[in-house]
């Protein structure tokens, strides 16, 4: 990316989608007869441990996948890249709006699709912010 080579860059965060990631999970693999390994019933499951991409690297993925995008022209593969990233948690909107990769977007005919996706996701952070989401829950209403 930092060299201008936004299709190589686009690649290789494509790539990095596939590699595994760094949150660690058990995976029940198949059905096995005899004692459960855990006692109790007949009968358990092998497992299997395998690693997975974390929300962090989703948002920086696609995050990054979006700003090569828009350096490439391709406005709706970005924004739809963009979205993911905020679908994943990425929540910082300045930086969306200052980043120099997407600054194009503002400027092209995905001006109002940007705007409008930027709009849904600054909504839903001040809602979760105000009483919405688990921990609005706990929070106390002024009225």
């Amino acid at each position: 990316m930092q060299d201008g080579e936004y299709e190589k860059a686009l690649n290789a965060f494509q790539k990095g989608l596939k590699l595994p990631g760094s949150r660690v999970d058990v995976v029940r693999t198949q059905r096995v007869s005899g004692p459960s390994p855990v006692g109790g019933a007949k009968g358990g499951t092998n497992s299997e441990t395998v690693q997975s991409l974390d929300e962090f690297e989703i948002q920086a993925a696609y995050y990054n996948m979006a700003c090569a995008q828009a350096q490439l022209e391709r406005y709706d593969d970005a924004l739809a890249s963009l979205r993911v990233a905020l679908e994943n948690g990425f929540d910082n909107l300045a930086t969306v709006r200052s980043d120099p990769d997407l600054a194009i977007l503002p400027q092209t005919d995905a001006a109002a699709k940007f705007d409008a996706l930027l709009e849904e996701f600054e909504s839903k952070s001040k809602n979760n912010g105000e009483g919405g989401g688990f921990f609005g829950l706990f929070q106390s209403k002024k009225k």
